[in-house]
């Protein structure tokens, strides 16, 4: 995996070059727009993508632990297989993003929370146990066969999300809104 500096990161970019399998962990990208970028395999650990736009992006097997994604806009994104244990995504855009086996694993730090709006998205198979989704807007999401054991849903807009053969505690969605 090749280091990469943000400078050296916006040169890639602007020429077009793979930007899979790059390192570039703990760098501030925030506030960029980067759209339908093959990121699979980067490792994105620490990063500040705070206010960045990755609408559209595969981020398959990405190693985005820790990050700042509050904000973001990750319209349509793929997060297949991803590592987001303590990622922040406060405020995110992540409707129809794809989370099939992702690792959203975390107790409170790992914030869905404050209105993210993860509409339509696809949880299959991922593993969000202790994940905080307080407040977020869950509408329509397949959580099919995902571990949310020990989850925090307060206040969370869950209407028809999908939770067959899901792993979750048994009054995980006692304060959720519209279940």
């Amino acid at each position: 995996m090749a280091d990469v500096t943000a400078g050296q990161f916006n040169s890639h970019i602007a020429n077009g070059k793979d930007l899979s399998g790059l390192n570039l962990s703990g760098l501030d990208l925030s506030y960029l727009s980067i759209t339908k970028l093959n990121l699979r395999g980067v490792n994105l650990a620490g990063c500040n993508l705070s206010g960045s736009d990755l609408s559209g992006s595969d981020l398959t097997r990405a190693n985005l632990r820790g990050a700042c994604l509050d904000d973001a806009k990750l319209y349509g994104t793929i997060f297949t297989r991803a590592n987001l244990t303590i990622a922040d995504m406060r405020g995110a855009d992540l409707r129809c993003a794809n989370f099939e086996g992702a690792n959203l694993s975390g107790a409170a730090s790992n914030s869905w929370q404050s209105t993210a709006r993860v509409i339509g998205a696809n949880m299959h198979k991922a593993n969000a146990q202790n994940a905080n989704f307080s407040n977020a807007i869950l509408v329509r999401v397949n959580f099919n066969s995902s571990n949310l054991s020990g989850a925090n849903f307060e206040g969370a807009n869950i209407t028809r999300a999908s939770l067959q053969n899901a792993k979750y505690d048994i009054d995980a969605f006692d304060r959720a809104i519209s279940v």
